[in-house]
């Protein structure tokens, strides 16, 4: 889930908001809050910013991926 607001220091505060009440079953388990830089606008929904920010990371890492024809190439016989 994604929370976007404006601001850096927003931001920060929000995440020791959301540490503060964390289990510590689940900050064992790994889970983790970050701060992200985003083009999101500041109060959108979080649904929908989880989806759009989802949706951006697979093109970035589809647009990463090298071409699998240039790294094995059809032989010739």
């Amino acid at each position: 889930m994604v929370l976007v607001v404006k601001g850096k220091e927003n931001a920060e505060l929000k995440v020791k908001d959301f540490e503060t009440g964390q289990s510590s079953e689940d900050r064992h388990a790994g889970w983790r809050y970050f701060v992200e830089k985003s083009d999101l606008k500041a109060g959108m929904d979080p649904t929908e910013a989880t989806n759009l920010r989802q949706m951006k990371l697979e093109m970035r890492e589809s647009e990463a991926q090298p071409d699998s024809m240039s790294l094995n190439p059809p032989r010739q016989n």
